[in-house]
């Protein structure tokens, strides 16, 4: 069964709340919002907080080398040769501020996809092979107030990399601080810096949503998504961790 806890008579959260509601009581805001699924105006607004913390960042001379470091490295790495005259283009375009300001754009276009994708993952596994009826929007709206965890880890990391920029999967709230002892270079140490406290909250609080839609018990949820995170996640700092730092 997937009948939403809260009644029918109950009156949709606005947008504001929905989204401090998300931080604060997560569970009883997502009752709400699976009575009364309004997706689309927390997605644009996660996606907007998250294009305008990243890039502004992105905007300082110590993250413009460092990025267009990365660009060489990874070039480099797939046997793509950089002569000068195609790193002094590079160069050229990293010291657009236009262009770099534009892409505080990019998330309002690569956010609801990435939300649509959850979404069907989602919805197929606990319909189509658990048997939920919930419907799509109803999955959607959980998906996407989830978002609000990660716009919050967005905003909060910005200041932090405007005055001191390092690039790091897990950006400057990852577990990696907490084994600074380690060989930079290590596959753990790569690891631990990909993993940022707020993924684990996006993750449970995702969880705790799926766990109200569905009637299911949020810890299980909350373990098996965890699970496919730390896989996914040291499967992708094993490639590219080392374009982050370490050897």
């Amino acid at each position: 069964m997937t009948e939403p806890t809260a009644t029918e008579t109950t009156p949709p959260l606005s947008l504001l709340s929905r989204i401090i509601g998300v931080i604060t009581s997560p569970k009883a805001t997502y009752a709400r919002v699976v009575a009364a699924p309004r997706p689309v105006g927390v997605l644009f607004v996660c996606a907007l907080a998250i294009g305008i913390g990243i890039t502004i960042p992105q905007m300082t001379e110590p993250a413009r080398q460092q990025a267009l470091g990365m660009q060489v490295k990874v070039m480099e790495r797939f046997g793509v040769p950089v002569t000068p005259e195609a790193y002094q283009q590079m160069e050229a375009r990293s010291r657009n501020k236009v262009f770099t300001a534009l892409g505080a754009l990019q998330p309002l276009i690569g956010i609801p996809i990435l939300a649509l994708v959850l979404t069907s993952l989602f919805w197929v596994f606990f319909n189509a092979i658990l048997g939920g009826t919930a419907t799509f929007k109803q999955v959607l709206a959980v998906t996407s107030h989830s978002y609000v965890i990660t716009a919050l880890a967005v905003l909060l990391t910005a200041p932090v990399l405007y005055y001191r920029f390092e690039m790091s999967m897990g950006g400057p709230y990852s577990l990696g601080a907490l084994v600074s002892f380690l060989d930079e270079g290590s596959a753990l140490a790569r690891f631990l810096r990909g993993v940022s406290i707020f993924s684990i909250w996006a993750w449970i609080n995702v969880s705790i949503g799926l766990g109200v839609l569905y009637r299911r018990n949020s810890r299980t949820i909350s373990i098996v998504l965890l699970l496919l995170f730390i896989v996914f996640t040291y499967a992708m700092t094993s490639i590219f961790g080392s374009f982050f730092g370490g050897a």
